[in-house]
């Protein structure tokens, strides 16, 4: 009997073992001539899609039919899994497409920057059904902004390069507030507590921020997290177990690569790495990652 009682329990750890969700993340990177799925078990990729030379994506999210939307500078896509456009929203000469997110009502948020801005819902079948105009104050399209986001109130959360500020705009266009942080921020997302983690770019850090108040109620610097030095911040994504993917981009620093720091890392709710991709004879440099279901 203890035999048998031994061998059920071995054959119930290795039943358990096989039945583990592979996870999957879409991964995509300014400089990188190419979007890609990676499997995070194996870190191999397991499909890619090319993009053209001088195409800066630094937004890529999956919808809920499974589709891959991205951002290409020149524009917005979505695209099929067996590459098949879907549909294709360009950008006005002059401007940048940086943003290109899937909203909670399956909808995709777009924004470009230039003069002015502007922010747009659209359907999944790639109808516009809303656009916002906005006036930065910033001349330059690439100072402008990358991840735009869109809070709980229905108004959009900008995060501006050259001001350094992340400012709330209502569908309208007005200006409802305003927050100074650090650096080139790249995005703001919800911290689960009610604060926004918000990327901080070349500033080497994100920071925990109230956006209501503007109180900043900690910085996570270059060498706060063992194991992971920071170089530009680009997107963070907060996972449900309280955890962060932080999009560690490399491209203003020629020596990140060689100095084998990670390139996307994954910590848990106490700060401490969990796992981290490390591989830039394969990936080029991430600013973006969405899980894939």
């Amino acid at each position: 009997m203890k035999n048998q009682a031994w061998i059920l329990a071995v054959a119930l750890i290795l039943c358990s073992a096989c039945q583990k969700k592979l996870e999957y993340l879409l991964l995509g990177g300014s400089g990188w001539d190419k979007i890609a799925i990676v499997n995070k078990d194996t870190k191999k990729i397991v499909w890619e899609h090319p993009l053209e030379k001088g195409w800066e994506c630094n937004s890529v999210a999956v919808t809920p039919e499974g589709n891959i939307l991205f951002s290409y500078s020149k524009g917005a896509k979505l695209i099929d899994r067996e590459h098949r456009e879907l549909w294709d929203i360009p950008a006005p000469e002059g401007c940048e497409m940086q943003t290109a997110r899937v909203l909670p009502d399956g909808n995709c948020l777009l924004a470009w920057c230039g003069s002015p801005a502007r922010i747009m819902e659209v359907s999944p079948e790639g109808k516009i059904l809303s656009e916002t105009g906005l006036d930065t104050g910033i001349e330059q399209p690439h100072a402008q902004f990358r991840q735009v986001n869109k809070n709980e109130r229905g108004n959009y959360l900008v995060p501006l390069f050259a001001t350094s500020e992340v400012r709330e705009i209502a569908p309208t266009g007005q200006l409802v507030k305003s927050v100074k942080v650090e650096g080139t921020p790249f995005c703001a997302v919800p911290a689960g507590n009610g604060n926004y983690w918000v990327a901080c770019g070349d500033a080497h850090a994100f920071q925990e921020v109230n956006l209501d108040s503007g109180e900043v109620v900690r910085t996570i610097g270059r060498e706060d997290i063992a194991g992971a030095p920071l170089f530009f911040v680009a997107q963070l994504l907060p996972k449900a177990d309280g955890g962060l993917y932080i999009c560690n981009w490399q491209g203003h620093d020629p020596a990140a690569a060689s100095g084998g720091y990670p390139q996307l890392v994954e910590i848990d709710k106490a700060g401490e790495v969990v796992w981290s991709l490390n591989d830039n004879a394969a990936f080029g440099m991430i600013s973006s990652v969405c899980p894939v279901d």
